[in-house]
């Protein structure tokens, strides 16, 4: 690669926050985005342990980081992210509303009110109030960029029983689209929706055979692993991506295609 193909992809001294960065996909979009020269805040909720280990991967390949604790279903969430931004970085480049999950699986019909509170929650709000909480930190820094990760289900309705989940990511690209014509010229706002990734949460959610039966399903043959989010979030956050806004970039093997 040349000099100039890796100044265009080089993130070095970038301040990138990511939520959900402790496991799956986010932490595989934190390590990346610190190979490509950020320097990453790790926001976990409740598995301190494994966000430890993040930060040393991080700072044992030559990087910086340090984590951050807080539970993005509090409404205080969103100020406390900033408050620790603030006092460690001053300003924020990069943002990443990673943080998500599915939670549980219901039936509209059979699903409770606390259930689908806390799947809006988890999935919508939690980006709503980072995002809010940490734009004027976002102002003061160098081409900012926030990028929201959505999911597959927001196009195909996702599996039986994800029908709140599927309607909060929908929302989370009707979100991009909206701020990168509020934040513009200033902030650059895109998503990525992944596909089916080899996550715990989809270990979880689904069976060996129906993972298998997606496989054969996807013409690139295989399923995604997190390290595929992590290449166009990298791509999204540098300056290869200047004149890109409002975009939501499909990484599902060609699972589902516009």
């Amino acid at each position: 690669m040349s000099a100039e193909m890796k100044t265009m992809f080089s993130l070095h001294g970038r301040r990138a926050l990511v939520t959900g960065a402790s496991r799956g996909i986010g932490r595989a979009i934190a390590e990346g985005l610190a190979k490509a020269g950020a320097e990453i805040a790790i926001h976990y909720h409740q598995n301190a342990g494994a966000a430890a280990e993040v930060e040393s991967q991080i700072r044992g390949a030559g990087g910086k980081a340090f984590t951050i604790s807080a539970d993005l279903a509090a409404r205080d969430s969103g100020e406390q992210l900033a408050q620790f931004v603030k006092q460690h970085w001053g300003a924020l480049d990069i943002l990443v509303n990673n943080a998500g999950d599915m939670v549980g699986r219901s039936t509209l019909e059979q699903v409770s009110d606390e259930l689908i509170d806390r799947i809006l929650q988890v999935n919508l709000y939690g980006t709503l109030r980072s995002t809010r909480s940490l734009l004027p930190l976002l102002r003061l820094g160098e081409k900012p960029s926030i990028i929201n990760v959505s999911s597959i289900s927001a196009h195909n309705g996702g599996a039986g029983g994800v029908s709140i989940y599927a309607a909060a990511k929908g929302a989370i690209n009707s979100l991009t689209r909206s701020l990168a014509r509020e934040l513009a010229p200033a902030i650059r706002v895109n998503a990525i929706a992944p596909g089916v990734i080899l996550t715990d949460q989809h270990h979880a959610h689904s069976t060996p055979k129906r993972l298998d039966t997606i496989a054969g399903d996807t013409p690139l043959k295989r399923l995604g692993k997190p390290e595929d989010c992590a290449g166009a979030v990298i791509f999204l956050a540098s300056l290869s991506a200047a004149f890109i806004t409002g975009e939501t970039v499909e990484i599902n093997g060609g699972l589902w295609m516009r």
